[in-house]
């Protein structure tokens, strides 16, 4: 059963949720960082296909799901901060491994720059590593506010995101899920996609030295993934372009069976 919880971290209480494999914990425990501008919830699906001999935490980041509110303009950096808060609180002092999706793949990179005692492992999964000149036009489209009005229309793109795009992967009842849950943010909805678009990746990236997986599905992030792949040194490519939706949902056990492949052959 998944386990929630909250460490207080440097922004306010950061809400977890966390999943112990049957026996006890013979790996490192493994932290999801979670896509823009959803939660752990996005884990939930795959969890139970990666808690085999660890556990494995979904935190969520500062205004984001269960967590406190947070600031106007968030950083990656900030992120990456009160993300490293909860891994002192639940792991102590042992190594844990880092798995990041969409916006979680540079959180994780930040962590692993940050405290690179910590970190043992990094697998990332469709990296938005874009060109100067892409983050800048998605930068500038991020940083508006999300316009709350009484007209029901200013739902229909988190509706579009949420819904639409999903249920032909998704049951309706873990489509409607995942939209409710970006809505959390409230007007701050739009602020982890602007953090994620000022992060600068070609310079933070190639500074990673910590053995990698980057995954790459055949999704619109695939050549963005690529050039992840070509920056970072220690980084493997593995692409399943077989997956093509729902990566965490639909090819949830597809994408584990990727991910534990690498943390296990890895463990010392």
């Amino acid at each position: 059963m998944i386990r929630k919880g909250y460490s207080d971290g440097p922004y306010g209480q950061v809400h977890w949720r966390m999943l112990a494999p049957e026996g006890p914990p013979t790996k490192p425990d493994l932290y999801c960082l979670h896509p823009a501008p959803f939660s752990g919830l996005a884990f939930t699906t795959i969890m139970p296909h990666l808690a085999e001999g660890r556990r494995i935490f979904a935190p969520d980041y500062p205004g984001h799901g269960g967590s406190d509110p947070f600031k106007e303009e968030p950083t990656i950096e900030e992120y990456a901060a009160a993300m490293m808060e909860v891994v002192d609180h639940q792991s102590g002092s042992g190594p844990v491994d880092l798995m990041g999706f969409h916006t979680g793949n540079l959180v994780a990179a930040e962590m692993a720059l940050t405290a690179p005692e910590k970190v043992r492992l990094l697998a990332l999964v469709d990296v938005p590593a874009f060109d100067a000149e892409t983050s800048a036009k998605f930068r500038a489209a991020s940083a508006k506010t999300f316009e709350i009005t009484p007209d029901l229309a200013c739902l229909e793109g988190p509706w579009e995101r949420g819904m639409t795009k999903r249920i032909e992967s998704q049951t309706l009842e873990r489509s409607f899920e995942m939209f409710t849950e970006q809505l959390r943010p409230g007007r701050l909805m739009n602020k982890a996609f602007h953090a994620a678009f000022s992060y600068d990746v070609d310079a933070r990236l190639p500074a990673v030295r910590h053995d990698t997986l980057i995954l790459a599905s055949q999704s619109g992030l695939l050549n963005a993934t690529r050039h992840a792949a070509e920056i970072m040194p220690t980084a493997t490519l593995v692409e399943r372009l077989d997956i093509k939706r729902a990566v965490l949902d639909e090819a949830a056990e597809i994408t584990a069976a990727e991910i534990l492949k690498f943390l296990d052959r890895t463990s010392s």
